[in-house]
């Protein structure tokens, strides 16, 4: 620790209690993050993107309804261009939406909506994943 006095600045022998503190908690910090990529380098292996998609609710607007959605890659690999399609197929007829993800990484999800005409609870509604690229 620097001592002022007057213009002069000298340094004490003996460092500030608060200094050790403080680079005790950064070494553990630093120590803690590496370990955090090392397990990460340790388990990852090589895996095709694996996704659940579940409906989380149905609302009716003013020109349809919105059926929203969350999709998660319980993998561990990352996947790009997510292409997602909801199929409503009745009786009467049958009606599509569909939705593209930039990105859905590792162990993640994502949440989107998707827009129809005619009623989902009408029918059977299904939400699937259609494709994807690796990054």
């Amino acid at each position: 620790m620097t001592k002022s006095t007057g213009n002069k600045h000298t340094e004490t022998a003996q460092p500030h209690w608060l200094e050790w503190v403080v680079g005790g908690i950064c070494t553990l910090l630093v120590t803690a993050l590496f370990l955090w990529i090392g397990r990460d380098i340790y388990r990852y292996e090589v895996q095709d993107s694996q996704f659940d998609v579940s409906i989380m609710s149905i609302t009716s607007m003013k020109e349809g309804y919105r059926v929203a959605f969350d999709i998660r890659n319980t993998s561990l690999s990352t996947a790009a261009q997510v292409h997602v399609r909801g199929d409503i197929s009745s009786s009467a007829s049958a009606e599509s939406s569909d939705i593209t993800f930039d990105y859905v990484a590792s162990e993640s999800h994502e949440t989107g909506m998707l827009f129809f005409r005619t009623n989902p609870s009408s029918g059977t509604l299904t939400i699937h994943v259609v494709g994807y690229t690796e990054p």
